[in-house]
């Protein structure tokens, strides 16, 4: 939808602010991590790690004031993220290297370089755009059985900036941006974005989709090629009929999940398992579809927006999801160096005691949703993070 408005400043200006952004989640990949001392011993590794997150404002928060001002502030920001970086490898010995780097917002910032170039360049060519996933999955193809990515990794020299895996989860992403110029141009439309206006029985769809996550869910976890197949066919199949005589707007967006999920189940019974890193066909094209369901889900939710709790909730993962560079460091380098500084990871702690793993799971949501909570305040009073 960003690229959307974009385009309007012509090829090159959208090229240019494409690598500017790629750039900057690059170095956002860097920053987090040469500023969080929470390793080192002691209370003053906690309060810089603090220190450095509050630095890192100036340098990536969205700025609505004149040109010159911002640009103190990006320097002062740079000036602020430098002393600490510099401080901390003096007082805590931390190792200033261009290969501490954090692995997700690096690979996370190619893919946005790839896939918003793929998209700028197939907007209007869908047929373009499908070859390309098939290139990319023939690369996936011809690679992964010969282990380059980890042979590639191991050379330490390169392993700072090559990395096949961005262009494996292309995988994931290419069908996202269909989806996403499906949803763009609903938004768009003049008659406004009612998805479920004239359905006749959505939460039956809604319900089956959830079936749907929910027995991904544990199949996948215990192991259940065989039966996940057979029952994802036709749930699949349940989930076609369903949506194509009760809500058609969503026939568009449920095929491609449900071709997707049984193209995933059917790499499952090849490649033996399913991971994110290394990097499995079955992982891109499950978690894809389980994505698209989980959209349905969520459009079906909003229609209660107005109910306390439900509209709690949504304003929460609605918050959280517009900030996602804040969202993705909060935690480690805001919510935990403060339980540190304060004794409650003491208490943090002992929500997990050994032979209860349910209780580790709830303390990790509660966790989790506190922390998008932080965000989602900071994202209603207009404080966002961006590349």
């Amino acid at each position: 939808m960003a690229g959307n408005r974009r385009v309007q400043n012509g090829t090159k200006a959208y090229v240019i602010e494409v690598f500017e952004r790629f750039l900057m989640l690059w170095l956002f990949s860097y920053l987090y991590v040469l500023l969080n001392f929470n390793q080192a011993e002691g209370w003053l590794p906690h309060l810089f790690t603090i220190a450095g997150y509050l630095a890192l404002f100036p340098l990536f928060v969205v700025i609505k004031t004149k040109f010159k001002e911002k640009i103190l502030i990006r320097i002062a920001g740079v000036a602020m993220v430098s002393a600490l970086i510099i401080m901390g490898s003096i007082l805590f010995k931390e190792e200033i290297s261009i290969y501490r780097s954090g692995i997700i917002i690096f690979l996370l910032a190619f893919l946005y370089l790839f896939g918003a170039l793929i998209w700028y360049f197939t907007r209007d060519n869908l047929k373009a755009r499908a070859v390309i996933f098939f290139i990319i999955l023939l690369f996936f193809a011809a690679t992964v059985p010969f282990d380059l990515q980890p042979k590639l990794y191991a050379i330490k020299e390169i392993r700072w900036f090559v990395n096949l895996e961005y262009f494996y989860f292309l995988l994931i992403l290419i069908p996202a941006t269909y989806i996403g110029d499906i949803m763009q141009k609903r938004l768009a439309s003049p008659e406004g974005y009612e998805p479920m206006k004239g359905a006749e029985k959505p939460l039956l769809v809604v319900t089956l989709c959830g079936i749907t996550i929910v027995w991904e869910m544990v199949a996948l976890y215990n192991g259940w090629l065989a039966a996940n197949f057979i029952v994802s066919v036709i749930l699949g199949a349940l989930l076609l009929l369903s949506v194509k005589k009760y809500i058609p707007a969503y026939r568009q967006i449920v095929l491609p999940a449900v071709v997707l999920l049984l193209a995933g189940l059917i790499s499952l019974l090849i490649e033996g398992s399913i991971s994110k890193s290394p990097c499995t066909a079955s992982y891109c094209f499950i978690t894809t579809s389980i994505s698209i369901l989980l959209l349905v889900i969520i459009d079906y939710k909003v229609q209660f927006k107005d109910y306390p709790f439900i509209g709690l909730i949504l304003r929460i993962f609605s918050g959280a999801g517009s900030n996602p560079l804040m969202s993705y460091i909060t935690f480690g380098n805001l919510v935990m160096p403060f339980m540190q500084l304060t004794g409650l990871i003491v208490v943090y702690q002992a929500a997990y005691p050994e032979g209860y793993p349910w209780i580790g799971v709830a303390r990790a949501c509660l966790a989790v949703l506190f922390t998008m909570s932080l965000v989602a305040l900071m994202s209603e009073k207009k404080i966002y993070w961006r590349a």
